[in-house]
């Protein structure tokens, strides 16, 4: 697979680490750390499942399979923290593309975007007729984008119809049209590529901060993240696609990101030097640069951290540590970018061998997890899980 560089490294190190890292845990890099012995259910899905993504308008959980060339749809209403009957009930869509990595779904048209990493392209799929109850289309060739070398994460801005994709082995990012590119319609497809931005080495995840209307791109190869102005890069307006307004420096090999907008925080897994790196989207933005100079907090977590998703509920943020095969959770309210003074407060929940990336479902407080090595996904109840009740971790 063409993307192996940034999904297989850690393959060996995670197989051999199955059957328990409690005796490497979190306590031992300065974390108060706790481990509890819950057992938390795996759903089986297919090869190597990394990107997760959740439509909440169909409760369907959307999960990227590299080895299978397909999605895993999983029925969150039947599979979730409170109930289990469907859970062994998984559909398959296909991608027509290799090594699919990232997913993500645009709420307003009900149209899954996924990451053909080997294939340079982007699926995209009908989700009003390829969903967990409604499988009409699954079996359908979806439309296809031309983007980038190695597509690998992406991020969509409903407010400008706007998809961004991370071409990790070409340094670009895609900016794509969806507007004649989704659910509705697939006529523009073939020319929905808009613009493409220089990023930095190896551009890996992205996220939107929606008020302050900013795209965060984590650069693995250059350890930062690239802040890009939504408001002058878009669908409709590409004056402001020819460089990021700013970069942020975070820790080594920045991966996952998430933004909490109750906090306005930007939250980094840093794969490389098992931590995360934090700081304020208020003074690191697409408008405001004054604080984009300063290096990001860095906080030690586990170890190789991937995958990072936050329930803004609750304010629990949900880390991934991909080599100690768990998942760390903390409080969003006492560790953000503005106080500190919780981030040591760090709770586990083991799940299945090598976890990568990581989704909440806000309604029913269920957290859902990929293992690439298990070719499952963890499903965590973030009532009895989570920053405040840690119990059932």
């Amino acid at each position: 697979m063409g993307s192996s560089k940034f999904r297989l490294s850690t393959a060996l190190a995670a197989a051999c680490l199955l059957g328990g890292l409690s005796g490497v845990g979190l306590s031992q890099i300065g974390v108060q750390a706790s481990f509890a012995s819950a057992s938390h259910p795996q759903i089986k899905v297919g090869g190597y499942p990394t990107g997760i993504s959740l439509d909440p308008v169909t409760d369907t959980v959307y999960v990227g399979n590299g080895s299978d060339a397909g999605l895993s749809l999983i029925n969150g209403r039947t599979c979730n923290a409170s109930a289990t009957t469907g859970c062994s009930q998984t559909v398959t869509a296909v991608t027509e593309g290799h090594d699919p990595v990232g997913t993500v779904v645009d709420q307003t048209t009900n149209t899954v975007y996924a990451m053909n990493g080997s294939s340079d392209t982007v699926a995209v799929i009908d989700g009003r007729t390829c969903d967990a109850e409604n499988t009409t289309a699954c079996a359908h060739a979806p439309a296809l984008i031309k983007v980038g070398t190695g597509p690998q994460f992406a991020a969509v801005d409903p407010a400008t119809d706007t998809l961004y994709v991370a071409n990790t082995l070409s340094n670009t990012v895609s900016i794509v049209d969806t507007r004649g590119c989704d659910a509705g319609s697939t006529v523009d497809c073939s020319h929905a590529v808009v613009a493409t931005m220089p990023a930095g080495a190896s551009p890996l995840g992205i996220a939107i901060d929606v008020p302050t209307d900013t795209v965060y791109v984590t650069d693995d190869g250059s350890n930062d993240v690239a802040v890009i102005d939504g408001k002058t890069c878009n669908a409709s307006v590409t004056k402001g696609c020819a460089k990021p307004v700013a970069r942020k420096t975070v820790a080594l090999g920045p991966g996952g990101v998430a933004v909490n907008e109750r906090t306005n925080t930007v939250y980094v897994a840093d794969q490389s030097s098992d931590a995360v790196s934090i700081f304020s989207g208020t003074r690191c933005n697409s408008t405001v640069t004054s604080g984009c100079a300063t290096p990001a907090f860095r906080q030690p977590e586990g170890s190789d951290d991937r995958g990072v998703a936050i329930n803004e509920v609750t304010n629990t943020v949900y880390v991934t540590s991909t080599n100690s095969n768990v998942v760390d959770m903390f409080s969003g309210a006492a560790c953000n970018g503005a106080v500190h003074t919780g981030c040591k407060a760090v709770y586990a929940a083991h799940v299945g061998v090598s976890p990568r990336r990581v989704v909440v479902d806000q309604s029913t407080d269920t957290v859902y997890v990929t293992n690439a090595n298990s070719e499952t996904v963890s499903m965590i109840d973030g009532r009895t899980c989570g920053s405040t009740d840690h119990a059932g971790c």
